[in-house]
């Protein structure tokens, strides 16, 4: 009996500990006078997350609601205080003027046991700064550019997969193609081949080990518990080793880069991509087998989700909006015939038009819906009382500012003349921020826009794009993937445009 009473007490005791704690921690704004809204005892303020609402959806309400009132407000995601930032200038402080108090990101990852997590995305601090000074040489113009090749001949693989997916007896003009895994077979190419020099051959065989394993790092819902832990409770997760990287991507990733290295200098190789890169780095001693890995597992999955995402919703909008695929298309037509036909990495500069579609596709449809940073020390909001106490997480809510009609007008418009250069040179320099701003933007980016345009490119060169009957309009969002994507995949009809041509005359 006595034991009995010894574990009730101790349940009991438990529960009010909790009690307390997660009381102490929903106050923590009240008791500092910042503006927020009142958090549920489980959710915080995301009780309609995954029932109702996106994340996305969430933020631009919260946006909505306080803009134009204060320059920050609190915000739980779960148990986790996060303020989100709200005025254009101090988000431009952050990233830019202040930024040596904002450098870390505040991401979990375990370098201990779950090395390949410890990427240039998640590192924060000094080992930011040393292993993004190793990397930025790597992805300087004349090394971007002579990748170029190698992307365009992975395009006109994609060109021929689907032709030969329209004139298959199976296809049908009702349901069309489904654009989304395939524009993902592509990006899994094109950086199968320039980070690690292989042919991954997804765009041929959707089925491949390649395929199946990007599908698996990109995709929480699995792992979803272990990661919501180890971002709310990192010190709780580090001393319980936990990993937000599953064994068997982990695995993969590290048996493919020693692998590739071991032969590479066992035969002598010598490839002109990232993974070469890398192995120089190591040579002189400023990376080991690990970090190469990490660095390279981060260029896969990263530069494929939003290379993926960004292509498959340019295709969405452009079925949805015939007079703005045909301008794009007439442009191209325009650029190759001044090239003698060829698409080159100066003809692909000189397709502005297309270059302002992918900008408001990466504005509508923003990869990521925030960009995370954290502060390394207490941080005095300028021309407020606000203090932003170390360690806090802090929000640019990249969605939502997207979508705010004072800097889009009608933003659920798909308007690619928002990004000519003037109508850039009127907005707020913080007004776009789809590949984020200062020392820690994407270092990527470039390479990224290369891969959609390319493929962009050549797709509407060769097909035109339409919606179907299947095609969901308007778009629902996936809740289960690291970036955005689609909820139930993106179908568009497909025509050959010089038969549609001959067809129509």
């Amino acid at each position: 009996m006595a034991l009995l009473e010894i574990l009730v007490c101790f349940i009991c005791g438990s529960i009010l500990l909790i009690y307390w704690i997660l009381s102490k921690q929903f106050s923590y704004f009240r008791e500092r006078g910042i503006l927020h809204d009142k958090p549920n005892f489980i959710f915080g303020n995301i009780k309609e997350y995954k029932r109702t609402k996106n994340i996305y959806q969430i933020l631009q309400e919260y946006y909505a609601k306080y803009k134009g009132t204060e320059k920050i407000f609190g915000f739980f995601l779960y148990f986790q205080k996060v303020v989100v930032i709200l005025d254009l200038d101090l988000i431009k402080d952050i990233c830019v003027k202040d930024f040596g108090n904002f450098t870390s990101r505040g991401n979990y990852y375990n370098k201990k046991d779950d090395p390949v997590a410890a990427h240039l995305f998640n590192l924060d601090g000094v080992d930011w700064r040393k292993m993004r000074t190793k990397l930025t040489p790597t992805f300087s113009s004349g090394k971007i550019k002579s990748t170029f090749p190698t992307i365009v001949d992975v395009a006109n693989t994609l060109v021929e997969v689907l032709g030969d997916m329209q004139n298959s007896p199976l296809y049908d003009t009702d349901v069309g193609i489904e654009i989304e895994d395939l524009i993902s077979h592509y990006t899994t190419d094109v950086i199968g081949s320039v980070a690690f020099g292989l042919d991954c051959g997804t765009l041929k065989d959707p089925n491949s080990t390649f395929s199946d394993i990007i599908k698996k790092a990109l995709n929480f819902r699995h792992n979803m518990i272990t990661v919501l832990l180890a971002y709310i409770f990192p010190k709780v997760a580090r001393k319980l080793r936990l990993k937000t990287l599953t064994g068997e991507v982990s695995k993969f990733f590290l048996n493919l880069v020693r692998q590739t290295v071991t032969f590479r200098e066992q035969t002598g190789t010598q490839r002109n991509d990232f993974l070469n890169l890398l192995m120089e780095l190591r040579k002189s001693g400023d990376l080991t087998m690990e970090e190469i890995t990490a660095q390279a597992y981060v260029f896969f999955v990263a530069g494929h989700d939003t290379g993926s995402s960004t292509l498959t919703f340019c295709l969405y909008e452009l079925a949805l909006n015939q007079d703005i695929q045909n301008k794009a298309r007439s442009e191209i037509n325009e650029v190759l015939s001044a090239h003698k036909g060829v698409l080159t990495y100066e003809a692909m500069a000189d397709m502005k038009y297309l270059l302002q579609i992918m900008y408001e596709t990466t504005r509508k449809h923003a990869p990521t819906v925030f960009i995370a940073r954290q502060t390394a020390e207490d941080y005095f909001v300028p021309n407020t009382d606000y203090v932003i106490e170390k360690g806090m997480t802090v929000l640019l809510p990249v969605d939502a500012i997207h979508h705010d009609p004072d800097l889009y007008p009608n933003p659920k418009l798909f308007d690619p003349e928002r990004f000519t250069a003037a109508e850039i040179q009127k907005r707020h320099p913080m007004a776009y921020l789809a590949f984020g701003r200062g020392p820690r933007n994407c270092i990527g980016s470039r390479f990224g826009k290369m891969i959609v345009l390319a493929g962009l490119c050549l797709l509407l060169k060769n097909f035109k794009f339409s919606a179907t009957k299947k095609t969901q309009i308007p778009i629902n969002f996936s809740m289960f993937t690291l970036l955005r994507a689609s909820e139930e995949g993106v179908n568009s009809w497909i025509f050959n445009k010089e038969s549609h041509t001959a067809k129509n005359r």
